[in-house]
Parts: C-alpha cells; sequence; structure tokens
C-alpha cells in the first residue's frame, strides 16, 4: 500500500492548468490596462510641469521688463533666440541656457508622450517647412536656427499673447494681439501641447483632418492654426499653461472655447472632430 502511494505522481491535472492560466489571463486583463492609465498619467504630469516652468520662465520675464508684452522675436529674420531662447535666462532649470545655446536636448521643451528620440529628420518629408519641421501628436518638432543649430520640442506658443514684429503690422493678424500683458485674462492660453512653435488659433478654424498630426500643407500660416494645437496627445486631450499659471488637461473639443485672443469668439456649433 505504500509502495502504491509512493509510486502515485504528484502534479496538476491538465484542467487544473488550464485554470490557473485562465486566472492569470484574467488578472493580465484587469492589471495591464491600469498600468497604461499610470504610465500615460505619469506623462501628463510631467507634461504639466514642464508646461508650468515654461510658463513660470515668461511671467519673470515680464517681471524683469515691467510687463511689456513678451517679445516672441524682433524681426523676421530672428530665428536663434526666439522665444525658447528669450526664456532660457529665466528658468529654473540650471542647464536650459547652456543647452539652448549648444543646440542639445532640453527636457523642459519636451512632452514625454512626444519626446526627443522619437524625432525623425525628413527635410524632404509632408512635415518640412522652411523654418523646420513640424511635430505630430508623437513627434517633436524642429525650429531650425540661424546659427546652423536646431532646437526639439513639443510645445507651441499662443501668438496672440506675445509680440511678433513679422505679423504685428499684418491686417489679418494686429485686431487680434493682446496689446497689455497686464490686461490678459487668467484663462488665456500661454502654451500647450503643439506641433509647431506657435500657433494663432481663431474661431472660425476648421478641425484637423486627423488628430495625429497634420502634413505642412494642412497647417497654413495664416488660417486654420487650431489645428497645430488639436493633436491626439493624451487620449483626445492636450495640456495648457494658462496666463493665470495653472496648467490643466483640456479635451480637444473645449479648446475652441478657450479665449485665444483679443475679441476671441466661440463658435456655434462647435467642430465635429474626427474620430482618431
Amino acid at each position: 500500500m505504500v509502495a502504491g502511494r509512493m509510486n502515485k505522481k504528484n502534479g496538476f491535472t491538465l484542467i487544473e492548468l488550464l485554470v490557473v492560466i485562465a486566472i492569470i489571463a484574467l488578472l493580465l486583463s484587469i492589471i495591464m490596462p491600469a498600468l497604461k492609465m499610470a504610465k500615460e498619467q505619469g506623462r501628463k504630469i510631467v507634461c504639466k510641469n514642464n508646461l508650468s516652468q515654461i510658463g513660470k520662465a515668461m511671467e519673470m520675464y515680464e517681471m524683469q521688463y515691467n510687463y511689456k508684452r513678451f517679445a516672441i522675436r524682433k524681426d523676421a529674420s530672428e530665428t536663434n533666440d526666439y522665444w525658447m531662447g528669450k526664456l532660457a535666462p529665466y528658468s529654473d532649470n540650471t542647464y536650459y541656457a547652456q543647452q539652448y545655446q549648444e543646440g542639445k536636448k532640453i527636457d523642459m521643451l519636451l512632452c514625454p508622450s512626444a519626446p526627443y528620440n522619437k524625432y525623425q529628420a525628413d527635410p524632404t518629408g509632408p512635415y518640412a517647412n522652411p523654418s523646420g519641421q513640424y511635430g505630430t501628436a508623437t513627434m517633436p518638432w524642429s525650429w531650425a536656427r540661424s546659427t546652423g543649430i536646431s532646437t526639439i520640442g513639443s510645445y507651441g506658443i499662443n501668438g496672440w499673447a506675445g509680440l511678433d514684429y513679422y505679423y504685428e503690422s499684418d491686417s489679418m493678424y494686429a485686431p487680434y494681439f493682446f496689446k497689455n500683458w497686464m490686461d490678459i485674462s487668467p484663462t488665456v492660453p500661454l502654451f500647450a501641447d503643439c506641433v509647431w512653435t506657435i500657433g494663432w488659433p481663431r474661431g472660425n478654424d476648421l478641425p484637423p483632418d486627423t488628430l495625429q498630426g497634420s502634413a505642412a500643407a494642412q497647417l497654413p500660416a495664416n488660417s486654420e492654426n487650431m489645428r497645430r494645437f488639436c493633436i491626439d496627445r493624451h487620449g483626445r486631450q492636450i495640456n495648457v499653461i494658462f496666463r493665470d499659471l495653472h496648467a490643466d488637461t483640456v479635451k480637444l473639443e473645449v479648446l475652441w472655447t478657450l479665449p485665444w485672443s483679443k475679441g476671441y469668439k466661440v463658435p456655434s456649433p462647435l467642430p465635429r472632430l474626427p474620430n482618431k
């Protein structure tokens, strides 16, 4: 009897193994989406922190210059000290100015959902433009500077909130600039996730054909600038830093309701966006 029991095989039956496998698969189906959501939440937090630093640097610049309008650039030829360069001395990031000067990676300018290592230079591709290369929802943009160095980034400034001499006297732009920094409403966006360095959104801008980032041909300089911000970077949302220096995650549909410019008019009805 003892020998018989000793010879009896120990282990799992096939049914027991299948049950274990099924339980593991069920647990993974529950855990994996939660992990994915946690990772995206972490990227959002880092992104908002970056925008907060950029917004604070802009406020420090304003304090230094007695709240004159932020000079995005002094003329059309000023590509080296564009807004990214002008903010460098006012950043809390100790290395920002040096990294900008040397054309190195600047973490503060990069959203984790459109990171530096996703950038792919393609001078003749659909995203190329005379000043560099547009980004996408997941790829940063590239700004070509007069020094031959390019700056890579994921955020764009609201052009209506600054002073851009290139467009200041243009009749298509002039009426909509905020002329006094201190009069800008707390709810006006300053910077946001963007496929380019700058944008001038209008209430009558049409939505993009895709939320993944439009090609250069679909991003005209003088219209449809909301498309530059309307990208699926954080689950049909983007992060925005406002004039009162609070950063928030904004649904893409809500972008058309924000007071981007002087005299901004919210469209009715709001545009219908593509599914992806």
